[in-house]
């Protein structure tokens, strides 16, 4: 092959690269269907944040998502160019919505609620309760970090921007849970006792077995129960419940449950003899073992012993430690939305934002948008044409005109 043909084929491969990176990006349907995930799980993330704390945002959540839900549509369609473009437009807002939420409230939140635990925290001079409000400032720090490149960042790199803000108020609230950590590690060992009471009267609540027994019992008979043996509190159970009429529907759920019998009689052994552990280190102040064996038997474990801890500071049941001073004013109970966002829970008080969307968002017309982008194409590129078209005739007119009038002078002459 000669230079000739080496330069023609390099000239035609150039031509067929640059004509195409333009429509690169929205005609791959893998790129474009990517982009639609990644893009869905930015929504679904936002959702409890603005649900929890910003419903003066609902309007620019809206807007982000009704972009995203016609990209949706779009690339039902195969129309990945519209598809891309509409992705592109929901990053864009979804960018500053995050970048308001981190900044207002997640930074702002998370430093308040540092900075208003922290004089009892200290004052406790519990070596636990100290990490975790260090850990908690620290997280808040690594926040701050993530914000800032967010914010400092390409200006159209959308996305990248959204995985730091994303980062950011993960750190905001891993930093809340720390502090709410550390509150109740600053409590003194009979308020840690009353604490673990309430959050086994919750479970109990809720139709969980564990540590039942052990519920509502003065100092006295709560040793009592703990020297009892299993035979002994089977013996108590079935004169207890030998005295109570039974209704039809728990005999039909005893039938039920005869074919597993000896399963449930062995694990209620199991949970009998670690109820009695749990019991005896709550009662001897070694909370962390206690801890170790009530993780087995309660889900979400942080989560509801920071809720009891929560319940019993704002009702008053406190009895030592952090309650003196400044904490006495605090409002407890507003740390709940807090701890469920910490957790991307939403009240039930309070309808997932998302849902309400449902019936707000349209379906754009294709063949508008298409009539719009062609408009918008004639007024940049084709007017200009079409005004040096119409100027044409006018030229030619003048020059005709001057053409005969030099005619006549020649003719004078």
């Amino acid at each position: 092959m000669n230079r000739g043909s080496q330069a023609r084929l390099i000239l035609l491969v150039s031509v067929f690269l640059f004509s195409t990176t333009s429509v690169f990006p929205y005609s791959d349907q893998t790129t474009t269907e990517r982009i639609l995930k990644e893009n869905r799980r930015f929504v679904e993330f936002i959702n409890p944040c603005v649900t929890n704390f910003a419903d003066d945002k609902k309007e620019d959540f809206l807007k982000a998502y009704g972009k995203h839900f016609n990209a949706d549509v779009a690339y039902l369609q195969s129309d990945y160019r519209r598809a891309y473009k509409r992705v592109y437009s929901s990053q864009g807002d979804m960018e500053k919505l995050y970048r308001d939420l981190v900044k207002n409230y997640y930074l702002e939140d998370s430093k308040t609620i540092l900075d208003r635990l922290a004089p009892d925290i200290i004052r406790s001079k519990n070596k636990r309760a100290r990490l975790y409000l260090t850990l908690g400032y620290r997280d808040r720090t690594v926040s701050w970090v993530h914000y800032t490149v967010a914010d400092a960042s390409n200006p159209k790199l959308y996305s990248y921007k959204l995985y730091k803000y994303v980062d950011a108020i993960k750190m905001a609230r891993r930093s809340k849970r720390y502090a709410f950590l550390a509150l109740f590690e600053s409590q003194n060992t009979e308020t840690k006792r009353k604490i673990y009471t309430q959050l086994c009267k919750s479970e109990s609540d809720s139709g969980s077995k564990y540590m039942v027994r052990f519920v509502d019992l003065n100092d006295q008979d709560y040793i009592n129960e703990m020297g009892k043996t299993y035979e002994e509190h089977e013996k108590a159970e079935k004169a207890r419940s030998q005295g109570q009429p039974k209704k039809e529907a728990d005999k039909a759920a005893v039938d039920a449950y005869g074919s597993a019998a000896y399963e449930a009689k062995v694990v209620k052994r199991v949970r009998f003899r670690n109820e009695t552990r749990a019991a005896r280190y709550l009662i001897n102040g070694e909370f962390d073992m206690a801890e170790d064996l009530m993780r087995e038997y309660i889900d979400d474990f942080n989560f509801k012993l920071i809720t009891a801890t929560f319940d019993l500071l704002s009702a008053g049941g406190k009895g030592g430690g952090a309650e003196t001073g400044g904490a006495a004013k605090i409002d407890y109970a507003t740390y709940k939305i807090h701890l469920l966002d910490n957790y991307t829970r939403i009240p039930f008080t309070k309808k997932s934002m998302l849902d309400t969307f449902v019936d707000l968002v349209k379906v754009e017309d294709d063949i508008t948008l298409k009539d719009k982008e062609r408009g918008a194409e004639a007024v940049t590129g084709g007017d200009a044409g079409k005004k040096e078209s119409a100027a044409e005739p006018d030229k030619k007119e003048g020059t005709a005109i001057k053409t005969e009038e030099k005619k006549e002078e020649k003719q004078k002459q």
